[in-house]
């Protein structure tokens, strides 16, 4: 999949036999992804970007199965990791410690010590870090810069700005200096990033402003302008990011940037979502259809309840997100009768829905008549979906399934159980010390 098309073109929302097959084997709940939509989408945008010194990481936080680091590692990319288990985990998927950029808002002088010892770079998101990694004897750091503004597709993936926790605000970097002296910590790395769904004109800007900053650092080796990029979830609403446009601005810039500084000057990128949002679907069968009635006796809302809900997918809840769904019925045929339908989990949760907006406004959509057993495709979950799951209503995780490059499906994740849910709880009895 192209980033020019929406995440509803992929091969696997519009394949129904696939789908009815996969829920026949695995059963539902199901994610499933595609290895080859990300195969195509580390090599687009490798190739949108010609400057010579390039290394693009992949920020593993959009979805961090082992199957999918394995193909980013395939692909030659490193990795941006935002925890310490992150880190662990792109070390177990084969990525050396010099491929692994470590940034995190918060952690215990032990990790940055583990880090140390590792040599994995750390990107310092304040000066409060600085001092730990001091105190964990590094000796060299990137330092994560908030320029003052930020951008994205809402507030809460905008990460710029006086309002955004992330970074050290761009007014305070003599004092991430003077800090990184006091250990002898040498800056090799200045990283920006504002924000989920930026469009050019807002990366360009930040662009522009970090190559500033570095300017005001000696021994500056590597520009790190993050992610962002956007991704199509809605054909009416959103808009693509212009790659070639894109790439050739970035490339210009450190072409000229670099020969300012008389040295090559390493680019680095961090896009997560962009690599495997459009790989990935989740399958949910429908299980009840029922409705609500207006003042005047009409039907006031259509509601279709699936297995499935905001602990599989949380962003139409939290942020309002819009992901294309449609239903495959058992024999084929769609229905001829159309219908407003509200899309719900089944979740005893009043927000567990998935056709609202930010505000949390139901907003149904029009589909051919829906009936239990009806199998609910929803597209672009491949980031942020899968990795913000959770237990609750101590709902069992749905299995995961990868279509290989050959088109053949197979089984990465296993479906949960009640003893995972509680494991944690019956190791603390089985060993004596839940008392």
């Amino acid at each position: 999949m192209s980033n020019v098309n929406s995440v509803e073109d992929s091969a696997i929302y519009q394949n129904e036999d696939l789908i009815r097959g996969l829920v026949a084997k695995y059963h539902s709940p199901l994610y499933v992804f595609d290895e080859n939509t990300i195969r195509e989408n580390c090599r687009e945008i490798k190739a949108a970007v010609p400057y010579a010194h390039l290394h693009i990481r992949y920020a593993c936080k959009a979805l961090s199965l082992q199957a999918v680091l394995k193909i980013i590692h395939d692909e030659g990319m490193w990795i941006d990791a935002s925890s310490i288990n992150e880190v662990h985990r792109a070390l177990l998927a084969g990525f050396q410690p010099h491929e692994i950029y470590y940034t995190g808002e918060g952690a215990a002088l032990s990790v940055y010590q583990d880090l140390v010892v590792r040599d994995v770079l750390v990107n310092c998101t304040s000066i409060d870090q600085i001092h730990l990694l001091g105190q964990a004897k590094g000796t060299r750091c990137s330092i994560r810069i908030n320029p003052g503004e930020g951008h994205g597709a809402n507030t809460q993936t905008n990460t710029g700005g006086p309002s955004s926790k992330h970074g050290i605000y761009f007014d305070q970097l003599d004092a991430a200096k003077a800090a990184a002296a006091q250990y002898g910590i040498k800056i090799t790395a200045i990283h920006s990033h504002i924000g989920s769904g930026t469009d050019l004109g807002h990366w360009l800007r930040i662009k522009d402003k970090t190559l500033d900053f570095a300017r005001g650092f000696d021994g500056i080796d590597t520009i790190n302008l993050g992610g962002g990029l956007p991704v199509v979830y809605n054909k009416t609403n959103d808009m693509p990011m212009p790659l070639r446009e894109w790439g050739a601005a970035l490339t210009q810039s450190m072409e000229e940037f670099s020969a300012e500084m008389g040295r090559d000057i390493e680019l680095q990128l961090e896009p997560g979502r962009f690599l495997v949002a459009g790989a990935g679907v989740l399958l949910a069968e429908a299980q009840a259809v029922k409705t609500t009635t207006a003042a005047d006796g009409s039907v006031q809302y259509n509601f279709v309840i699936v297995n499935t809900g905001l602990n599989h997918n949380i962003r139409p809840a939290l942020y309002g997100s819009y992901h294309p769904i449609r239903f495959v019925t058992p024999d084929g045929k769609d229905r001829d009768t159309m219908r407003d339908y509200v899309i719900a989990g089944y979740l005893c949760e009043s927000g567990d829905l998935f056709t609202v907006d930010a505000n949390g406004t139901l907003c149904p959509r029009v589909m051919h008549e829906i009936k239990v057993g009806d199998i609910m495709v929803m597209a672009g979950v491949g980031a942020y979906s899968h990795s913000l799951k959770s237990e609750y209503n101590s709902m069992n995780l749905p299995a995961s399934v990868l279509i290989q490059a050959d088109g053949t499906p197979r089984l990465i994740e296993r479906r949960g159980t009640l003893d995972d849910v509680m494991r944690r709880e019956l190791e603390v009895y089985e060993d004596g010390s839940g008392s």
